[in-house]
């Protein structure tokens, strides 16, 4: 929480501290299948491939959305850490590879939290189709609509926490880090629809 609460209070200054140190592979990673599992559970659900029928099914649909949105998680993130390295030529940036996969993971530490909020969001819309009291229904439904809007801040500050840490690791100004990530983002896009998409579906 203390990190947390740093990020929110001096984004930049965290930054500098984090990066002055050497990269934890295993936060790393880890934080990078938080942003997957997110990515995947989207997927899923616009695919309508959760399903709450049973409790049973349930509890695979979670674990197919985790186990999946981790391997995807850490494979995207070090192709798309990789080509805000190689679009950061065009802007001058400063291109330390490690210190660019660690500001990526950093600013996906709020995702962490929209995880954990997910996970339990799934739990309870399962819990609202079985036969239970009218009131709970709806007592349940606004803590579903509670945690989505929660997760929607996390979203956002994930987004602001990204362009802070590019702007410091590649000591760019604000417009050349979102230009520079959208450029490497943009190419993962292209990579993502031919090669990675249609092994989802």
């Amino acid at each position: 929480m203390k990190k947390l609460k740093s990020f929110w209070k001096k984004p930049t200054e965290t930054f500098e501290l984090v990066l002055s140190k050497d990269i934890n592979w295993i936060k790393t990673l880890s934080l990078f299948g938080c942003n997957g599992i997110i990515f995947i559970y989207y997927i899923m659900k616009s695919e309508g491939l959760i399903n709450i029928e049973s409790f049973k099914m349930t509890i695979v649909s979670i674990l197919s959305m985790v186990s999946l949105g981790i391997i995807y998680g850490i494979f995207s993130n070090l192709i798309v850490g990789y080509l805000i390295k190689l679009t950061g030529k065009l802007f001058n940036a400063e291109n330390d590879l490690k210190k660019i996969y660690s500001v990526l993971s950093w600013s996906y530490f709020p995702l962490f939290f929209s995880v954990l909020f997910l996970i339990p969001s799934i739990i309870v819309a399962r819990i609202i189709t079985t036969e239970i009291d009218t009131t709970l229904i709806l007592i349940l439904s606004l803590l579903i609509i509670v945690l989505m809007l929660v997760q929607a801040v996390f979203g956002i500050w994930q987004l602001i926490l990204l362009f802070k840490g590019l702007k410091v690791a590649q000591k760019l100004n604000t417009l050349n880090a979102v230009l520079n990530y959208l450029s490497g983002a943009m190419i993962f896009g292209i990579f993502y629809y031919f090669l990675i998409r249609p092994y989802l579906y």
